[in-house]
């Protein structure tokens, strides 16, 4: 008897619980944007007897739920704390490193095959200078900071696979990010990107392979714009008490005209840095002002007439400010969102020395690679 009241209270208690959380569901403002997690939040679904009968309505709202889940971030930190509590080193894909150092897990892309297609077939299609950076991933160059007994691939097989099947000059980072990485730290410890001191060392290795000339650290400004930036990494564990990260950029005497192609419209600037993020928790996004489908780049101090394309993922906008001291022209394109053909830009504008820089990580959720004309 006992019991079954226990149980009738407990149903009550639960039903109360389910239906306060669904009033607040209705009521509480919704986001279109999450700024911890950087992106775009769901949209309620279109309801239709289409959408009901596929199963698609039932996806979409569970999707709207958890994206729209009241104090939503207050039950990811106290849900993660649970698991750090338990002996867990690894949330949500990412390991939970030794001095401060979040990693993100690496798993092999199924789609090495592939990407080497695309690059050969780009050669072969192009008569042009095509050189590859992989760039490597902190759970790579970091391998010291995982936690004990963390089971990790060996990224580096993986980037010595692609450059041996690849028709492209090549550049092997490894090195120079491992001897460096003591003195000047390569990757943020909160974000999945290498900091500017890792985009400098990969751009000295690119100076080195085509005899360019290259400045010193200590011929740049070196610019300290924030020390309070929390990461995508951060934001997939949400943990307590860590303490935000400096963002550092390299000036140097230049002077740019700098355009961003946003559609229709054009952006003109004369720097490549959007000082506006610093104010926002996507503090990556002063390099290059975030990613953008085509950027043109002219530095009239430069009267070389050479002119280089960097087809790209996020980890070249804080490479690129380096190669603007041996290029009069640099010409940008992320592939995700520019859907022209870039073999016919390269025509049109002569150019005759192509990049591609791409994170590993990235080769296997990169769609715009896979789709490039």
């Amino acid at each position: 008897m006992e019991n079954n009241r226990y149980m009738k209270y407990l149903g009550i208690i639960i039903s109360l619980i389910i239906i306060v959380f669904m009033i607040l569901l209705i009521v509480l403002e919704k986001y279109e944007f999450s700024e911890n997690e950087n992106r775009f939040l769901s949209d309620f679904p279109i309801i239709s007897f289409d959408n009901f009968l596929s199963g698609e309505l039932s996806s979409k709202l569970d999707t709207f739920v958890n994206d729209h889940f009241p104090y939503r971030n207050s039950f990811v930190k106290l849900k993660n704390k649970v698991e750090l509590l338990s002996g867990k080193t690894k949330i949500n894909n990412v390991f939970i490193g030794r001095d401060g150092y979040l990693i993100e897990e690496y798993k092999t892309s199924k789609k090495l095959d592939k990407f080497i297609n695309v690059i050969n077939k780009f050669k072969n299609n192009n008569d042009v200078s095509v050189t590859l950076m992989l760039v490597p991933n902190s759970v790579l160059i970091n391998e010291d900071k995982l936690p004990y007994m963390a089971s990790t691939i060996n990224q580096y097989d993986d980037i010595k696979y692609v450059y041996s099947k690849v028709d492209a000059d090549t550049i092997d980072l490894y090195d120079i990010l491992v001897n460096n990485n003591k003195k000047y730290q390569m990757y943020y410890k909160l974000d999945h990107h290498w900091t500017s001191y890792g985009a400098y060392f990969a751009y000295v290795e690119y100076a080195k392979k085509y005899n360019l000339n290259y400045l010193e650290l200590n011929e740049y400004d070196i610019e300290e714009v924030t020390d309070i930036f929390y990461g995508t990494l951060y934001s997939k564990v949400i943990m307590d008490k860590i303490k935000g990260e400096k963002i550092h950029i390299f000036n140097k005497d230049e002077d740019l005209l700098v355009k961003y192609y946003l559609g229709n419209n054009i952006v003109t600037k004369n720097s490549l840095y959007e000082y506006s993020y610093l104010d926002k928790k996507d503090k990556y996004s002063i390099f290059l002002n975030n990613n953008n489908p085509l950027v043109t780049i002219k530095n009239n101090l430069v009267n070389n007439n050479k002119k280089i394309i960097v087809i790209k993922d996020s980890y070249a906008n804080s490479f690129i400010p380096f190669l603007t001291s041996n290029f009069e022209e640099v010409h940008v394109i992320d592939p995700r969102y520019y859907k022209e053909s870039i073999s016919n830009y390269i025509n049109e504008f002569n150019i005759e020395q192509v990049l591609f820089l791409y994170n590993m990580n990235n080769l296997e959720r990169d769609t715009g690679i896979y789709s490039i004309k």
